[in-house]
C-alpha cells in the first residue's frame, strides 16, 4: 500500500526539510501539554514524524472513523499527547505510548505511515459534514 499525497500536502510535506522540534511541535498542537517540553522522548517523536505531524489536521467530530490521511496521522500521532493534556491518561502510560509508537516506525520506517491510515474500499465515498 502507498499513501498518495495530493501535491498541496507533498509540497507542504516537503516544505520543513529540517527535523521538527518539541518547539515547532508544540505550536502546531497547543493540545499537546507544555510539561512534556524537556522529555527527551519528545524530542525523539517530533523529530522521526516532523513530516507526517506537518501534514496532521485535527479531524472534525463528524467525520466519525474515517477522514483522510492527514486526520488520521492526526489521530494516531497527537491525540495520545492531547488525551494526557486535558488530564485523562498518566505522564507515564503517555510516554510509554510514545516511545512504543517510536518502536514501531523503527522496525518499519519506510512504511510505517502506511500502517497509521486504514485502507478504503475501491469507490468508496470520502467521509465528511453534510
Amino acid at each position: 500500500m502507498q499513501i498518495r499525497l495530493s501535491t498541496d500536502l507533498d509540497a507542504r510535506a516537503r516544505a520543513g526539510g529540517a527535523p521538527m522540534t518539541v518547539d515547532e511541535l508544540l505550536a502546531r498542537f497547543p493540545d499537546v501539554p507544555r510539561d512534556l517540553r524537556d522529555e527527551p522522548v519528545l524530542a525523539e517523536y517530533a523529530a522521526a514524524f516532523g513530516p507526517l505531524l506537518r501534514l496532521a489536521t485535527k479531524p472534525s467530530p463528524c467525520m466519525g472513523q474515517g477522514g483522510d490521511a492527514e486526520h488520521h496521522f492526526y489521530t494516531r500521532l497527537v491525540n495520545d499527547l492531547a488525551i494526557y493534556g486535558i488530564g485523562l491518561a498518566r505522564r507515564d502510560r503517555t510516554l510509554a505510548r510514545l516511545q512504543a509508537t517510536l518502536d514501531a516506525y523503527r522496525k518499519q520506517p519506510a512504511t510505517f505511515a502506511c500502517t497509521l491510515v486504514p485502507p478504503k474500499a475501491p469507490g468508496a465515498k470520502r467521509p465528511g459534514c453534510g
